[in-house]
């Protein structure tokens, strides 16, 4: 599992607090409070922004020094009496209803806690139409926040453990309170909890989802294109600072899972899907800081975060490259698929490159040609080197340490070559594959040695077992359009999900995921 994230599944019960945070009572507030800071002649600003999260004694006591401790009781009671009267616009807050209704459906006990006393905030829950099976107020403690008793004493009437109780809260005394009594906390208004939220509904809906196994079902996923999605520092070029700076947008929209794009150092000749270092982020996304950064705010929104996995091919200045192509018995040498030219000096075989042109390029310091299904700057890796296959695992087992979620696998069915490396046939006249993307004569091609050879089915069952130990997903780009054969890839422990291009053949282009087992 990630570090960083809240597991909401362990959550036993909802500790919620209720002025500004269960219920909408902004306006009756700031009307008391207003009213009591003219009657003490004292700036109304300056009474509002003390007042929030305390209870009216501690807010009285601190605005007002020079009272004894009667007249503070006396002038906290009065404002007291500035609110009793006065419930006109008090309802429930934006997701409240979503909520409780979840936590019903769930069988999750929950609780409010408030500093306001017991005849206020039955008013206010009268008024919201809320009856909470537990009510904690400035009544039932000695010491309100941020002092945790009132917390401690909610969670020990529903007889739970404090570090299974999630506390809901919307102002820094009751998220330090929350944090002294042991619990998790999520926070409303931009505040830092362990969990941030844009409301309530969204807290319904993470908790529910949390229930759900595995995490990845049914959840809604959205796909980040890092240079163009948003520019954090101005330079015209989209990087992961700018991602984070969009995701309440995000998460209002229901996100569950964000796909990022290659954030690798890279030289771009391929949108960054040519990768330079599996283990450093390019500097013009950000660097190392943005993605912890940008990992560390997508958890605390109940998100998850999967990279894109280029494994297929590298860069051709990735160093593992550079070596290989130094010498024939570099150590790096079969991490990629060498052959010596044809008895014409021509390439080994008759594959094709996406892009146009020969899948091969002879390379003049070790007089063979080097294998690439897309362009010469991508060479392609040899899956039936071992010492390549530990290293990629070991590069799985970096980012999921690191934080990452899973993997978007990229051209996921490619990986492994035919071991002769056979020509392919043609296909019959008049007959062409339905593949977008790639080039005329590539169509021409019946694929049968290059592309979708059963051995990549052991490469997904190794990173299964991987992705598995960390409760990561992997979702592999497989354009298979025969829905039995794309079925073969999510067999088993092999792939999570895949997605299904058969939905592409359309006027529209849409995309759809076929889940593990599901043909």
């Amino acid at each position: 599992m990630g570090q960083g994230r809240l597991d909401l599944a362990r959550v036993e019960g909802v500790l919620l607090d209720m002025d500004g945070t269960l219920v909408d009572s902004d306006g009756t507030v700031e009307r008391a409070w207003s009213a009591w800071a003219g009657e003490y002649g004292l700036d109304v600003e300056t009474v509002l922004t003390a007042a929030h999260g305390h209870p009216a004694v501690r807010t009285a006591r601190r605005l007002l020094p020079g009272l004894g401790e009667e007249a503070v009781r006396a002038a906290a009671q009065r404002q007291y009496e500035l609110e009793y009267d006065d419930a006109s616009d008090v309802t429930a807050a934006v997701g409240a209803r979503d909520l409780l209704a979840a936590l019903d459906r769930m069988g999750l006990p929950w609780a409010v806690v408030t500093t306001s006393d017991d005849r206020l905030a039955k008013q206010r829950l009268h008024a919201a139409g809320i009856d909470p099976p537990v009510l904690v107020t400035l009544d039932d403690v000695r010491a309100a926040k941020p002092d945790p008793e009132g917390y401690l004493r909610a969670a020990a009437l529903l007889g739970i453990a404090p570090s299974a109780c999630l506390v809901v809260e919307d102002s820094p005394p009751g998220l330090a309170a929350g944090r002294a009594a042991g619990m998790p906390t999520a926070a409303l208004r931009g505040l830092d909890g362990d969990l941030r939220l844009p409301d309530l509904g969204r807290l319904a809906s993470l908790l529910e989802r949390s229930r759900v196994r595995p995490w990845w079902r049914d959840a809604v996923g959205y796909q980040v294109y890092l240079p163009s999605f948003a520019d954090g520092d101005g330079d015209g070029w989209g990087d992961l600072a700018g991602v984070c700076s969009h995701l309440d947008h995000l998460a209002r929209l229901g996100v569950d899972v964000l796909w990022l794009t290659p954030f690798f150092r890279s030289p771009m000749r391929d949108h960054g899907y040519d990768v330079a270092d599996y283990r450093a982020v390019d500097p013009s996304f950000g660097g190392e800081a943005a993605l912890d950064e940008l990992l560390a705010q997508a958890h605390r929104r109940g998100m998850r975060v999967i990279g894109d996995l280029v494994v297929n091919h590298t860069s051709d200045a990735h160093p593992w490259f550079t070596a290989a192509a130094s010498s024939r018995t570099d150590p790096h040498r079969d991490h990629y698929i060498w052959r010596d030219p044809a008895p014409d000096g021509g390439p080994p075989n008759n594959w094709l490159s996406h892009f146009g042109g020969p899948a091969w390029t002879f390379s003049p310091a070790t007089g063979q040609y080097y294998l690439h299904l897309f362009r010469p700057e991508q060479p392609d890796l040899n899956w039936r080197d071992p010492a390549l296959a530990a290293e990629i695992d070991a590069v799985l087992e970096y980012w999921l340490d690191r934080g990452l979620d899973g993997f978007r696998v990229d051209t996921a069915a490619y990986l492994v070559k035919d071991a002769d490396l056979r020509d392919n046939p043609s296909l019959p006249p008049g007959r062409i594959l339905p593949a977008r993307g790639v080039t005329m004569d590539w169509r021409r091609q019946d694929h049968r040695h290059d592309i979708h050879q059963p051995d990549v089915h052991a490469v997904h069952e190794r990173w299964r077992r991987i992705a598995d130990r960390h409760d990561a997903f992997l979702v592999g780009e497989v354009y298979e359009l025969d829905p039995h054969a794309l079925a073969r890839f999510v067999d088993g422990e092999r792939l999570h999900s895949s997605f299904w291009f058969g939905l592409c053949r359309g006027d529209s282009v849409v995309s759809s995921l076929v889940g593990a087992g599901q043909p």
